[in-house]
């Protein structure tokens, strides 16, 4: 009997044991994940897309542990896809330019974003990868091209150049010596108020959790008004989606930091 009492007292001490070292390694976890939870982040970031690329900045807090809600503002310069490099092979001071671009576009964004934690990152390191949505206003800017055009004189020789803006009805290949001043038309410069959406997939392979270091691939879209017509031809894209990849570097804080 003293022995039976003896295991049933062992057995009962094990239960025990096992119990509060289960409650207080839930503690120790839950102390740990609080402090990461309720974390402020910052980063900025720069990325490379089918149609140009750009930068942006985001600005977010983690409310859980695997959501996120943030605060961004991209900047990102536009490419027409059938954006062609030409040059005039007939003059040896011709320069370079986009034959048959009307305009430069560029779009300034401001939105909110959510991220859901997929996969989250193991104590030991590894890569926490996340989904995230974002959309808001979206701002083009839409800069007409100046180029430089083979001045005749009345003779039809050559005696100079001058600047002026593309017009592809009165100038065709042969006239055209290059691409001017990138900045000459930015007092005709004309604005398109709109949206933009994007979503996409987020990499964070940062080494503690209080830097960021993430890579994000995704795809986005933007529509503006009145739609902006890039290339001579070629009519007026109602919406300008492409694909992208991002690298965002930055900062965490705790809730008290």
């Amino acid at each position: 009997m003293g022995i039976i009492f003896q295991h049933k007292r062992l057995a009962i001490l094990s239960i025990c044991l096992v119990f509060l070292l289960y409650f207080g390694y839930a503690q120790e976890v839950g102390e740990v994940e609080w402090k990461k939870v309720i974390v402020k982040e910052w980063g900025v970031g720069g990325f490379l897309n089918t149609n140009g690329g750009g930068l942006s900045f985001q600005q977010g807090r983690t409310p859980t542990y695997y959501n996120k809600h943030f605060w961004e503002i991209d900047l990102w310069y536009n490419a027409h896809h059938k954006t062609v490099r030409a040059r005039n092979p007939y003059y040896s001071d011709a320069t370079g330019y986009s034959y048959g671009k009307l305009c430069d576009l560029m779009f300034l964004r401001g939105g909110y974003g959510f991220q859901r934690t997929l996969h989250q990152k193991p104590y030991w390191g590894g890569v926490r990868i996340r989904y995230t949505i974002s959309g808001g206003l979206s701002l083009g800017f839409s800069m007409p091209v100046y180029l430089y055009i083979v001045n005749y004189s009345t003779t039809g020789s050559v005696i100079g150049k001058y600047t002026a803006k593309y017009e592809p009805e009165k100038f065709g290949i042969d006239d055209i010596l290059g691409r001017s001043s990138y900045f000459q038309g930015i007092g005709e410069t004309k604005l398109h108020p709109g949206f933009y959406c994007k979503t996409g997939v987020n990499f964070d392979f940062s080494k503690d959790e209080y830097t960021m270091h993430a890579i994000e691939i995704g795809v986005s879209i933007d529509m503006v008004f009145p739609f902006v017509q890039q290339m001579a031809y070629n009519k007026a894209k109602p919406f300008h989606l492409c694909a992208y990849i991002a690298y965002y570097f930055g900062k965490r804080k705790g809730n008290y930091e």
